[in-house]
């Protein structure tokens, strides 16, 4: 290997827009790399839940062994939820293959994972991300190098998203995130440039936080957004220009041996949290049972209280919820916890749904898995899981009677019999729509919800995109779709590093160029 492999990261960057935009040259730093190299969109299983996608693109682990798809996840075993990050569950990202080798790495905020230890170089995680529920702080490695980053290119800036803001703060948060992708791009040039890497990881997650912010105005290639575009209708492609702008200037800084990739994680789509229609359809269809309520004492017509029993009567739950939101977020969890395990007759409970604001995700109370389980595995259990399927397909919008599913994945058809025990049973992709969804109806029921806390229009598409350029790339264009699981064995092959054996999608050699080319190239 003569020069670095380079990982940039495009952060939930449509790949139509990517691509729509790239070919009419609006983003010409792309555009340069897609015409000398190979690129492709990135599909399959692996992108089933958003949330988990960066943890399996780094480490080239797959979501059946790793489990993350949701930062609240029913903890196996048990009735109960807990919050989970990415850097919690134990799998390492593809650098960590280097340490030990003299190898040395420079990373930048790649999201939902932290420094490794033992590698030399200088690793930076939650300087300027996408916002983290729960918030994560600023790690990095070597610690003492903190002090200097700060120093030299400022404090750290996290810029979340504000749900239900007015149009002139999402005009002032869209320019501070153009503002900070360039002052990224800046500090990893800058950092680039004192040192020479082996591996080079940077993203760029303005474009994942703003894209959210200014999707409902957008007025491009995917259509009229809901809103009045108030001078942001350009918005998005203003926003992607930047990034684009700053990835070329990494990439025109690093030596002509370099061999760039450019990724993004998911893509964007038009869609309202479905979290209370996904519950109401489970108990309203009978799924789900409600505990049965405690019959009075007999000999006590008013039953002693405890001070907090009172409390609760006194204070609508609404009122309590609101409070709870200021706890510590380890309290939030076991309150949440609490509140989910303690609202269902699991005795008569054959399928449930955990948290998930957009995607649903419905879980069978299997016996043997569960430890009050009902289900029989085997016939009974697939049975369910078609009657389930049955009933999301005959859901209709009360105000259009369109179909609101676009689609169901039973999660043993895609990732085996023995996937994580995190993981739901069967995923439910709704469809596509400009605005929320109030009520729902079924040959058997009408299913309501009430405006969720997370009134955000825009979720992710089960697609990405990659890119790559360099010496030891092919000038191939467009290939066929790839597994993002692919990028990681990918970037080790490039740097004749092993490979282990917990990455099992092959590195994509389709997309290396032969040993003519890279000796063609060599000469010219």
């Amino acid at each position: 290997m003569e020069g670095p492999v380079v990982l940039l990261g495009f952060d939930a960057a449509d790949p139509e827009l990517v691509e729509r935009w790239a070919g009419e040259g609006k983003l010409p730093s792309v555009a340069r790399l897609m015409a000398r190299g190979a690129w492709a969109r990135t599909s399959g299983e692996e992108l089933l839940f958003e949330h988990g996608i960066w943890t399996s693109l780094f480490s080239g682990v797959s979501t059946a062994r790793h489990g993350f798809h949701f930062f609240w996840q029913p903890v196996p075993g048990t009735y109960g939820l807990e919050l989970k990050k990415g850097r919690d569950i134990g799998v390492a990202p593809f650098w960590a293959q280097l340490a030990g080798t003299g190898r040395t790495v420079f990373v930048m905020d790649p999201p939902d994972t932290e420094p490794v230890h033992g590698l030399d170089g200088l690793q930076v995680s939650e300087w300027a991300t996408h916002s983290h529920y729960p918030p994560l702080t600023l790690a990095v490695e070597p610690p003492a190098a903190v002090r200097e980053l700060e120093r030299e290119f400022g404090a750290r800036e996290q810029l979340g998203e504000t749900i239900g803001s007015t149009p002139q703060n999402d005009r002032i948060l869209l320019q501070r995130l153009i503002a900070r992708a360039a002052r990224k791009g800046a500090t990893i040039r800058a950092l680039i440039g004192k040192a020479s890497y082996d591996v080079i990881v940077a993203v760029f997650a303005e474009a994942h936080t703003g894209a959210h912010q200014v999707w409902e105005y957008r007025r491009d290639a995917k259509g009229d957004g809901p809103r009045p575009e108030h001078g942001m209708g350009d918005g998005l492609l203003r926003l992607y220009q930047a990034v684009d702008a700053e990835i070329g200037a990494i990439v025109d800084a690093l030596p002509a041996s370099a061999n760039a990739f450019v990724v993004s994680s998911v893509g964007l789509l038009s869609q309202y949290p479905i979290e209370e229609l996904t519950e109401d359809f489970c108990r309203k269809l009978g799924y789900q049972a409600a505990p049965a309520q405690a019959a009075p004492s007999a000999d006590s017509a008013a039953p002693r209280r405890s001070p907090l029993a009172m409390l609760r009567r006194l204070v609508p739950e609404s009122a309590r919820n609101l409070v709870s939101r200021f706890l510590p977020f380890q309290v939030q969890a076991r309150l949440l916890s609490d509140k989910f395990a303690a609202s269902t007759d699991w005795s008569r409970t054959t399928a449930y749904a955990p948290p998930g604001y957009y995607t649903g995700c419905i879980r069978v109370n299997l016996r043997g898995r569960e430890p009050q389980g009902i289900v029989a595995p085997g016939a009974e259990y697939d049975a369910l899981l078609a009657r389930l399927e049955e009933d999301f397909g005959a859901l209709v919008d009360e105000e259009t009677g369109e179909p609101v599913i676009e689609r169901t994945v039973r999660t043993r058809a895609v990732f085996g019999d023995s996937p994580h025990p995190a993981l739901p049973d069967l995923v439910v992709f709704w469809r596509a729509h400009d605005r929320p969804l109030r009520r729902v109806a079924h040959p058997r029921a009408v299913l309501t919800q009430s405006p969720h806390a997370f009134h955000r229009g825009s979720h992710h598409i089960t697609e990405g995109f990659v890119v790559a350029a360099g010496p030891a790339i092919r000038a191939a264009g467009r290939m066929p779709d790839v597994n993002p699981l692919s990028l990681a064995p990918t970037l080790l092959a490039l740097l004749e590093a092993p490979i282990p054996a917990t990455m099992t999608a092959a590195p994509l050699d389709s997309w290396r160029a032969t040993p003519a080319q890279l000796s063609n190239r060599s000469a010219s």
